[in-house]
């Protein structure tokens, strides 16, 4: 099979091979979890969170103000008073401002695609919970109707063995049969409103009555088998992902190498000097000027330990993106080799055999009311009925979570 054939699922859906549902109220439900889920709403939150860390790295060093005042004893000594203003600025020589720019964009960047795979992911589970939730229903309706028919036997059997035309054994047998399928019906609607309460988790709370009975789940893309590795590669989010931290790592290399330059600090200062009236030292008033140049001994630089960490990072880096690349590739293949295979199972089991297994369980049931059959023969084809129905419908949900799973391993 080189192509994932749209019409062929066509076929799929109108034979009831895949679980039916209505592409409106599925499309309504994946906007209500892209809108509403509460997970997803506090995960969006960081994508705001490192675009204002993206802003935050704009910031220009602040400039230092300082004031000082001096009494040098001018009431006892007349020595005079002073006030002196200097500013001061340091700017580092390699450029930290950029390379700190840099750094929070690409994190910025690691974290939308990020939250792209993300939403990938809940998605692809916000729509296995949905196939799910259509095989509880559908298991429901099986184990109801069972139920129903049986209940109906077994009431017969109650007036047939009080007319005395069979035996109170098989009558109390039929009873106990209907009990044991009620108990296995109430299992079912557990398992179904379960299912619902976990839509509605995914949904943000959007209330689920029901299902709908018909219509499409999911739509495949067409995409050749041989190019299915390369569009992966194309458009998985976590792989571009690790491509931005690989540019991360490289930008946080050249954020270190900046750091270790020096910074020049530069500093110009007003001073005024009142008159100094003591008689042993007079001094006139007089103002004063000052400019500074300051520069530190980078004898830390001597330490290359964080600049040995940063290179390691890199080459982290790039072996952390071939892997996903490696990663991709084999969960392409899996995904694909379980569609198929799903695909098969799924066109095992027929519409013609769902109806054959119907028809043998109805003749049965007829057979048997009529005493031409035993009990334990319509007990054996209800048993039958009911594991090929329930094989029919778990083939049909897994092929809904194989589609599923390989539309999230190709990055849709």
């Amino acid at each position: 099979m080189k192509k994932i054939s749209s019409l062929f699922l066509s076929l799929l859906l109108s034979a009831g091979l895949i679980p039916g549902l209505c592409a409106q109220d599925f499309d309504e439900y994946i906007r209500s979890v892209e809108q509403h889920n509460a997970a997803w709403v506090a995960e969006k939150y960081n994508l705001d969170i490192a675009m204002a860390q993206t802003e935050a790295a704009r910031v220009f060093n602040d400039p230092e103000l300082s004031v000082t005042y001096g009494n040098n004893q001018d009431r006892t000594l007349q020595m005079g008073q002073s006030l002196e203003a200097e500013l001061s600025y340091t700017f580092s020589l390699g450029n930290v401002r950029k390379a700190r720019m840099g750094v929070a964009r690409s994190e910025e960047e690691v974290t939308r695609a990020l939250l792209d795979d993300w939403f990938r992911n809940l998605k692809a589970e916000a729509t296995i919970a949905w196939a799910d939730a259509q095989q509880a229903h559908s298991l429901l309706e099986l184990k109801r109707s069972s139920y129903q028919s049986m209940l109906s036997v077994a009431q017969a059997d109650s007036l047939r063995a009080e007319l005395g035309d069979l035996g109170r054994v098989d009558a109390m047998q039929s009873r106990l049969e209907a009990q044991a399928m009620r108990a296995e019906m109430l299992s079912a609607e557990a398992d179904y409103h379960n299912a619902l309460a976990a839509l509605s988790l995914y949904a943000g709370g959007m209330t689920f009555n029901g299902l709908p009975e018909d219509g499409c789940l999911i739509s495949m893309p067409d995409i050749p088998c041989g190019e299915m590795v390369d569009f992966a590669v194309a458009h998985r989010a976590d792989l571009l992902a690790a491509e931005h931290s690989r540019t991360l790592s490289q930008r946080n290399l050249a954020l270190v190498k900046a750091m270790r330059a020096p910074e020049i600090g530069l500093n110009a200062g007003y001073s005024y000097n009142a008159e100094v009236r003591n008689e042993i030292a007079p001094a006139p008033q007089f103002n004063g000027i000052s400019v500074g140049l300051s520069v530190p001994l980078k004898f830390s630089s001597l330490n290359k330990g964080e600049r040995l960490a940063a290179e390691q990072a890199v080459s982290q880096a790039e072996a952390a993106y071939e892997a996903a690349v490696r990663q991709i590739e084999t969960e392409v293949q899996q995904a694909y080799a379980s569609w198929q295979a799903a695909v098969r199972v799924a066109e095992e089991c027929s519409g013609q055999m769902m109806e054959e297994s119907a028809s043998i369980l109805e003749s049965r049931r007829l057979s048997y009311m009529q005493g031409d059959s035993s009990l334990l023969d319509y007990l054996l084809s209800v048993r039958v009925h009911n594991d090929t129905a329930g094989q029919c419908i778990e083939a049909r949900t897994g092929l809904a979570i194989a589609a599923a799973n390989l539309v999230r391993a190709l990055g849709l």
